[in-house]
């Protein structure tokens, strides 16, 4: 298979499970509102926590459509995917560190994707 044509695959594959995961996440964003409505904790808490709830699902569709763009990008497009790769490996070992290990596995799954994309387009 052409370098150009996995890289692509790889590209849109990993960005599409960025996407996915950060759906996942923020699904839950009801869930967490609910229970810290319910605690017992400082009124700023239970203001500002469902919005820090929310700041990693914005930062994983940010990072996909960072990778999307570097498809139409004819130089140092790997130096960005490899960026983006270390991002979302560092945000799998945050997932496994708080036990979640189905997201750990999505992101890990992606950034070895996005990285296979990176390596393959040299």
């Amino acid at each position: 298979m052409e370098k150009s044509k996995v890289r692509r695959i790889a590209t849109i594959t990993g960005c599409i499970l960025l996407i996915v995961m950060a759906l996942f996440h923020s699904s839950g964003i009801y869930y967490i509102t609910e229970l810290v409505q319910k605690s017992n904790t400082e009124p700023f808490l239970k203001e500002i926590l469902p919005v820090l709830f929310l700041h990693p699902s914005i930062q994983l569709f940010g990072l996909a459509m960072l990778g999307i763009l570097t498809l139409f990008m004819k130089y140092e497009f790997q130096k960005i995917l490899g960026f983006i790769v270390i991002l979302v490996l560092i945000d799998s070992f945050l997932a496994f560190y708080l036990g979640a290990i189905l997201p750990g596995v999505l992101l890990a799954l992606s950034a070895f994707v996005l990285g296979l994309g990176a390596v393959k387009s040299k």
